[in-house]
């Protein structure tokens, strides 16, 4: 059942539950305390009146007589407490004189009494007491019979008034738990508010909830809006690569469909057609597997965020050992310091950079000759790739990192180009916190400038 119940509610009661206990544990504490504190101090004047009768005895000689003690009755009435009895008693325990009727006494079954005993007599709850006293003649007892009804009206009034108190601290706790329920999940139900509609809408809408308050609550909204980034991030890469396929694969499959067609026409008795046809079907084929290939492989980088220090240089020296076979027509000149790390996984990096000298081979009436830099800056690191290639218009440079862009239709026909290279690379670049831009000239070649952040200790 409890289970069912909203947070607010449940912390509403443990408040107000919590609340309550506190204070109806303090009022108990209390209530003892002041019971205890009026009981001691109704002895003490039970004590003195007690003393002070005894003393009056002692006082007046050695030798007192029964007639001396009444005669004495007006001055002992001045010494006993208006709510207080005192009774002479001889030592067979017959009363000779009582002093003040105002309370009653117990059955006395014993004369010799050191402490106050408390009973109840006739209904009436009293302190009674016996003291032994000579009197010379003979030998006798005090006893005081102090009545508590004073104290147990106070005593009950008290009570009386906390649990009055105790009352309206329950209202007024489960009240103030409630307030400060609703205060403290406020921020919690409009957080989920916005998490309903950003599941109503697809997770398209933006988050809009501000809470400025750097608690556990701020700390939870960061890690949704950043949580909503990534999320709306991935939903637009899925939808981009779904169109991204539907448009490139439409032609091959056109391609694929119309020449199987024509076989099936034609192809069956003409040899000649039913080559050519399976030769472009294989070609469209090929390129659907590149294409597809690329795209996957584009789609898991912009996953892939882990980084790692990786050597520039280093991983250079293995493109150049690769591309001596490769391509044996091929010049790598590289220029700079093996020490130079940059916060990026090997693979991601070699990945970056063969795509960029792969382009300058692609892309090359002449002999290749690609100069590789890397140069260590204040706060950066800067790669560059230059090549003697055929180089880029103006006009197209700002497009040539779009994906499918492809610059030489002809030229990337022929090698086997998606127009994805380019994207993959700038994609890998700015997940790991880089930026790339690129100069180039026709018939004269391109430069493309990378820089990541420098490492703050190498």
């Amino acid at each position: 059942m409890i289970r069912q119940w909203t947070l607010q509610r449940k912390w509403t009661y443990a408040s107000a539950i919590s609340i309550f206990l506190s204070f109806l544990m303090m009022c108990i504490i209390l209530y003892f305390s002041l019971f205890n504190w009026l009981q001691i101090s109704e002895k003490k004047i039970a004590q003195n009146t007690l003393d002070e009768v005894s003393h009056f005895f002692i006082s007046n000689g050695p030798i007192i007589s029964i007639q001396d003690i009444q005669k004495n009755r007006t001055l002992l009435n001045q010494l006993v407490n208006q709510k207080q009895s005192v009774r002479i008693l001889n030592e067979d325990g017959i009363e000779i004189l009582r002093i003040n009727d105002a309370s009653e006494f117990p059955e006395t079954t014993t004369f010799q009494t050191e402490e106050f005993v408390r009973e109840e007599v006739d209904g009436k709850l009293v302190f009674h007491k016996v003291a032994e006293i000579d009197f010379g003649l003979f030998k006798g007892y005090v006893q005081i019979s102090h009545s508590l009804e004073s104290f147990s009206q106070l005593m009950n009034y008290i009570l009386i008034a906390m649990g009055i108190f105790t009352i309206i601290a329950l209202v007024l706790s489960a009240l103030i738990a409630f307030v400060l329920s609703s205060i403290l999940l406020k921020p919690i139900k409009e957080l989920r508010d916005e998490m309903q509609l950003a599941k109503q809408t697809k997770f398209t809408q933006k988050v809009s909830f501000q809470y400025d308050n750097e608690d556990e609550i701020g700390e939870l909204l960061k890690i949704y809006k950043e949580l909503m980034d990534e999320v709306s991030k991935t939903i637009t890469r899925q939808d981009e690569f779904i169109q991204n396929v539907s448009h490139e694969l439409r032609t091959p499959v056109q391609v694929v469909e119309g020449h199987l067609s024509l076989l099936n026409r034609w192809g069956k008795e003409d040899r000649s057609i039913l080559d050519d046809s399976l030769e472009i079907s294989l070609s469209e084929i090929q390129k659907m597997k590149l294409l597809i290939e690329e795209m996957l492989k584009l789609a898991k980088n912009e996953h892939n965020n882990m980084k790692e220090a990786t050597s520039v240089i280093n991983i250079l020296h293995q493109l150049q050992q690769s591309y001596l076979h490769l391509s044996s027509g091929t010049t790598i000149e590289i220029l700079g310091d093996e020490q130079i790390k940059v916060l990026v996984p090997p693979t991601a990096l070699e990945q970056i950079l063969r795509n960029l000298i792969e382009n300058a081979i692609k892309y090359n009436d002449n002999q290749p000759y690609i100069r590789v830099i890397v140069a260590n800056f204040t706060d950066q690191v800067q790669i560059t790739v230059e090549d003697n290639g055929v180089g880029i218009k103006d006009s197209l440079l700002p497009k040539i990192f779009e994906r499918f862009f492809i610059v030489d239709e002809a030229r990337t026909k022929s090698n086997g180009g998606s127009g994805l290279g380019l994207s993959i690379t700038k994609s890998l670049i700015v997940e790991y916190g880089g930026t790339i831009s690129v100069e180039s000239e026709k018939g004269k070649g391109t430069k493309f400038y990378i820089l990541f952040p420098k490492l703050t200790s190498e």
